[in-house]
């Protein structure tokens, strides 16, 4: 290692000034180049992401606030069973009977919820959705999305009870 940093020091030794002068430059700038494109700009990158995402975030939270007395409407305490309870109990728990996952609900007034469905085999939802409406719930809207998989699907339900 010493015998490589003595040969280029003698190699600088050995060039003109002018060469000395113009080779420091460049290295000052490809140092530069380095330091702004190899560490600072990655560095913005991700603190720019995550402030971002931290916003996103603080969205997020002030939504569920909002929704709070809507879900409270939605959930009396001391209520249970499939065919009596809120329709937000009701739902969920005709929904685990058919083993259907509902990835995320958003109440829309009095007696109404939006249901999302991620990936559900058809076989299971359709029982899900008579069982719903043998509790005398309506459904006002389906949305039903095929997935590449053989029989499954998403859906977005909207239903009234």
């Amino acid at each position: 290692m010493n015998e490589q940093i003595e040969q280029l020091k003698q190699k600088w030794l050995a060039m003109p000034r002018n060469d000395q002068r113009a080779l420091g430059g460049l290295i000052l700038f490809l140092g530069g180049l380095f330091l702004v494109y190899g560490l600072f700009m990655p560095a913005k990158h991700f603190f720019d992401s995550a402030r971002t995402e931290a916003e996103e975030s603080r969205q997020l939270v002030d939504w569920i606030e909002s929704q709070r007395p809507v879900l409270e409407q939605l959930q009396p305490a001391g209520n249970s069973g499939q065919s009596s309870g809120t329709l937000l109990q009701r739902v969920t728990a005709a929904a685990e009977q058919h083993r259907i996952t509902i990835k995320r609900f958003e109440p829309e007034g009095d007696g109404r919820i939006r249901v999302w469905i991620e990936r559900a085999r058809y076989q299971d939802l359709q029982p899900w959705l008579n069982n719903l409406m043998r509790q005398k719930m309506s459904i006002r809207t389906v949305n039903l999305d095929a997935l590449p998989d053989e029989g499954y699907i998403s859906a977005r339900v909207t239903l009234e009870g």
